[in-house]
């Protein structure tokens, strides 16, 4: 019996664990055996985008630049003379003629220069006259003295002649000798005086035409007292007022050339090779600009020779395609600039781009990535929406492409046209 009761205590916790033993195969078979429910299938999403079919066609890129007027003649007159101001006659900002008057300068004090010079002319003159007149003379009174150097020789024979023959004294020989010796220095003298002529002729031509150019600078003197427009511009300061003094090389007034007017515009060094490429073969660079609603055309003449330090790029030279044009010297204005053309391309909005080198082809109704080159933009003036002008050999005419910028853009991604 104790026996018993041993056993009984040893194996009681037993009957717990076969419980839950049981229990736990019971569930685990009605879990098993639990019918499954009907699995329902979801279908793959199609993404609604924008479509354009690739049609191929020339092309013309189009660059926005900033530009500024400028002037190769901007010029600034100077004083020639010192003088008075006694008018002016132009204001700033007003157009004038090639050859108009600016400012005129007080004449008295040239006029009282140019008289000087005009008698040291008429001086100079007579005195030339005078070393001619002398110098007939000269010439003839040489011929008269050479006669009487003739004379006083065979005076002198005769009289050493009779001398020898005891027949004269010895004083009245003298006395002929002194005569010849005299008439003798008369003669040097007087070929002296020849010879020199066209020395003194020589200095005196000198001085004349010294005088000669006094004058002429006196006179030109004269004409800087009128300054005058040298060319059809605008006028863009005057510096003086009547009744001012002004010295040698002292501004007067500034204005620049309406027909030389530019526009200068920096380029950007990705285009520089094209544009000299196609400045070389001779084509037209055209270009535009508005200002106050107008619209005046451009055309690329030049690059410019030099880059300016710190710049991005090297200088385009634009000059207007006619001369009716609003512009203002050194304003700022935008340039619609048409590169040259570019053939076999196509031109989609800008949301067709992915990455700046790839769009998307729709086949069989997936997405197909497509390399490309981006050759330019169109630019829309009205600021709308600019185009995106795109080469790749991988297009065909006809294909399809998507225009609509999808966040989740792959390959193979389902997609469906809008209609």
């Amino acid at each position: 019996m104790n026996r018993l009761k041993q056993l009984h205590h040893q194996f009681a916790w037993f009957t717990p664990l076969v419980i839950i033993l049981i229990t736990a195969l019971i569930v685990s078979f009605l879990v098993s055996t639990k019918p499954a429910p009907p699995k329902q299938s979801t279908p793959e999403k199609e993404w609604l985008v924008d479509t354009q079919e690739v049609i191929f066609k020339q092309a013309i890129p189009q660059l926005n630049l900033l530009g500024r007027i400028a002037n190769p003649f901007n010029s600034t007159l100077s004083a020639g003379i010192v003088a008075d101001v006694s008018e002016v006659s132009v204001r700033e900002g007003m157009h004038v003629k090639a050859g108009q008057q600016l400012i005129a300068l007080d004449e008295q004090e040239i006029n009282l220069t140019i008289l000087q010079r005009q008698a040291d002319l008429a001086e100079l003159k007579a005195q030339i006259q005078a070393e001619q007149n002398r110098f007939d003379s000269d010439k003839a009174a040489l011929e008269e003295e050479k006669r009487l150097l003739t004379l006083a020789e065979k005076a002198v024979k005769r009289q050493a002649s009779l001398q020898a023959s005891n027949l004269v004294a010895q004083e009245r020989y003298d006395q002929a000798e002194s005569q010849r010796a005299q008439t003798a220095l008369a003669v040097n003298a007087r070929k002296l005086l020849l010879d020199d002529h066209p020395s003194r002729i020589a200095q005196l031509n000198a001085r004349l035409k010294r005088s000669e150019s006094l004058l002429q600078d006196a006179l030109l003197d004269k004409q800087r007292a009128r300054i005058s427009a040298p060319f059809d511009a605008i006028v863009t300061a005057v510096n003086v007022a009547p009744g001012e003094r002004v010295q040698i090389g002292q501004a007067l007034v500034s204005l620049y050339d309406i027909n030389n007017t530019e526009v200068h515009a920096q380029l950007p060094d990705r285009h520089v090779t094209e544009i000299k490429q196609a400045l070389a073969q001779g084509q037209t660079i055209s270009a535009e600009t508005t200002r106050f609603g107008n619209t005046t055309p451009l055309v690329l003449q030049r690059l410019a020779g030099q880059v300016t330090t710190g710049s991005g790029g090297i200088n385009a030279i634009f000059l207007p395609d006619h001369a009716n044009h609003d512009f203002v010297l050194n304003t700022t204005v935008e340039i619609l600039v048409n590169l040259p053309a570019v053939e076999h391309a196509v031109t989609v909005p800008l949301s067709a781009i992915y990455g700046g080198n790839r769009i998307y082809r729709i086949e069989d109704g997936r997405l197909q990535s497509i390399t490309i080159e981006m050759a330019g933009k169109e630019l829309d003036p009205s600021g709308k929406q600019d185009r995106a002008i795109i080469q790749s050999k991988l297009l065909n005419q006809g294909d399809i492409i998507v225009t609509t910028q999808l966040p989740n853009a792959i390959s193979g991604l389902k997609v469906k046209a809008r209609d």
